[in-house]
């Protein structure tokens, strides 16, 4: 197998990353990770907590994930998978990136229990369009319990936010979140993409919620899974609106320029 050249810098193919602002205003940067396939957020959110506690900016055990998404990606790992994770050597991406292409699941739903199980991310709280709103917990390799809260309405859960302390955020979007219906391209009739407005409502730094996460955020991933958005022109111009409500043409964010 070819060798990769510098292992400790390198990204998963048919994802891209760039370097942004700290939301908060800080003197330092973070990055916004763009991913065809979800699973490969679990990348990612390795890297940042490296990065997070190597320069001692993580404030609590693990960062938070808030993460908006269509579906449940709550996947338990299983044994094979715990030994794996256990194995994988964290500073080399290369391994990192091969082992999450070639041991999650293709139906990318597993990722963040992984990344819960190494402690890569501490409580998670979504925001979805499948299930009832719930509680439950997980505990991580080290015996850490990890809570999950899910919801279905975005004001309860902005209302759970209220309630927090969190000091670091991971912030996570899928974009088959503004999809009525399945969403699957597969199944052509059943899905119908949020208007620009019905998103808006969703993704605006005005609302409670960006205003409780936007200080805190220490990482952005988006994935844009073209199969359950109903294809990749859907999937590119849900893209173009959620990345045009945070973020100005060079990239900026919107809530440090009100002028924008």
């Amino acid at each position: 197998m070819p060798q990769i050249i510098d292992p400790e810098n390198f990204d998963p193919p048919g994802t891209f990353r760039e370097t942004i602002p700290h939301p908060a205003g800080h003197h330092r940067a973070i990055e916004k990770a763009i991913m065809m396939e979800h699973r490969f957020a679990f990348f990612f959110w390795m890297k940042w907590t490296r990065v997070l506690q190597s320069h001692s900016w993580l404030q609590q055990e693990a960062p938070t994930l808030v993460t908006i998404d269509w579906h449940r990606d709550l996947a338990p790992p299983t044994a094979e998978q715990k030994e794996g994770l256990d194995r994988l050597n964290s500073a080399n991406l290369s391994e990192v990136a091969q082992y999450v292409w070639k041991k999650f699941d293709q139906t990318n739903d597993g990722h963040i229990l992984c990344a819960a199980w190494l402690n890569l991310v501490g409580d998670i709280i979504l925001l979805k369009n499948s299930a009832d709103s719930m509680q439950h917990t997980f505990t991580d390799r080290n015996g850490h319990r990890h809570t999950i809260r899910e919801f279905r309405e975005l004001n309860q859960l902005e209302n759970y936010l209220q309630q927090r302390k969190d000091k670091n955020i991971f912030l996570d979007v899928d974009l088959d979140y503004f999809i009525h219906g399945k969403g699957n391209i597969v199944y052509p009739d059943t899905f119908e993409p949020y208007s620009a407005q019905e998103i808006k409502a969703v993704i605006d730094y005005e609302n409670k919620f960006f205003k409780y996460l936007l200080p805190r955020i220490d990482g952005m991933t988006i994935a844009q899974e073209p199969s359950y958005c109903g294809g990749i022109v859907n999937s590119c111009r849900i893209m173009e609106v959620v990345n045009s409500q945070l973020f100005d043409k060079n990239n900026n964010w919107r809530h440090l320029d009100s002028s924008t």
